[in-house]
């Protein structure tokens, strides 16, 4: 069953954050950028030279997709936190065959941020303008997964690590991810602009092309097993459909928003989300991401029932628009 959309804004609260996006993005360059703010079960939007409908790379956002599909899988006695990936995955007696789903939702599974080769062909790839992930399927990670050593069990952010979370994820319940994903959240959210392109081909027509900071065109991030860890393409309008949908806690897997460990100073982690307090001690939850092209950011005071969603087809942190448009002065 397909929840309810938040309702359109009255026509003054979208000029107002159509006013107040102008004023925070002032000095900056902009790329296509287009934003929503939901506030008790309404949303308005607003953008530079794209729409709610505009579709944007949302990069490790994703991730917060994934882990509401563990909350989700949880909840249905698919698998539990403790679960291993050598209980989902063909890993024979590798060392990361002991590494738990939990660990790997807070980055806290010893795994390395990319496996050793990508990271170096990740650079290369990035500084040339390319897409650093693509050709790399589902086998492509779990080989790397078998080869690759379990350091210490500390924070560290890890893109190697979502896309073994994804893959086991849809392994346990029998599919793959893009479907896991489209079942599970997607469809019942009504999300019908977001997809996960396993290549330049599958993109749709009239996507925006992203562009580094200064402003360079960049290739598009397609993949398939790195598609967990950043591959999933949206609008504002969807990402704002997924926020009304955690703020009301009809989401599937809502409970991957609550903070479970320290992550790092002044900033706690859930299955994926992010949460810290804001200049004025007010507690926001959050994902950010960032591709060759793109910046997001979904931002979430819950105790006010509000939330944010920024998109932008450059590579500038979004993060601080994010958080600015749930201050005070963009509050009715």
């Amino acid at each position: 069953m397909t929840r309810t959309p938040p309702r359109p804004a009255p026509a003054d609260d979208a000029a107002r954050l159509a006013s107040r996006l102008r004023s925070l993005t002032r000095m900056r360059p902009v790329q296509h950028l287009a934003v929503a703010l939901v506030d008790g079960g309404t949303v308005a939007y607003a953008g530079q030279d794209a729409n709610e409908r505009s579709d944007l790379e949302i990069g490790s956002v994703t991730k917060g997709l994934v882990g509401l599909l563990l909350a989700d899988a949880v909840e249905r006695r698919e698998v539990s936190l403790t679960t291993t990936l050598g209980e989902l995955l063909d890993l024979g007696g590798a060392p990361a065959s002991r590494v738990t789903l939990e660990s790997l939702a807070t980055h806290s599974s010893g795994l390395p941020a990319l496996p050793r080769g990508l990271a170096l062909r990740g650079t290369w790839e990035h500084v040339r303008g390319r897409n650093p992930y693509a050709d790399l399927g589902p086998d492509a990670v779990v080989g790397a997964l078998r080869e690759t050593r379990v350091g210490r069990a500390v924070p560290r952010y890890s893109n190697f690590g979502f896309a073994c979370l994804g893959l086991a994820l849809a392994a346990a319940a029998g599919t793959t991810f893009p479907a896991l994903l489209a079942r599970r959240v997607l469809e019942p959210l009504g999300m019908r602009d977001t997809s996960i392109p396993a290549s330049p081909a599958e993109i749709r027509d009239g996507a925006l092309r992203g562009h580094s900071g200064r402003g360079a065109p960049r290739a598009p991030w397609t993949m398939t097993g790195y598609a967990p860890a950043g591959g999933v393409r949206s609008s504002a309008r969807d990402m704002a459909r997924l926020v009304a949908a955690l703020l009301d806690g009809s989401a599937p897997g809502t409970g991957a928003l609550e903070p479970r460990a320290d992550f790092q100073r002044g900033l706690r982690i859930g299955l994926a989300w992010m949460t810290s307090a804001d200049r004025t001690g007010h507690e926001l939850t959050w994902h950010n991401g960032m591709t060759g092209g793109f910046a997001s950011i979904v931002t979430l005071d819950r105790a006010a029932g509000r939330g944010a969603v920024v998109l932008s087809a450059s590579s500038r942190i979004v993060d601080d628009v994010g958080r600015a448009l749930l201050s005070p002065e963009t509050a009715r």
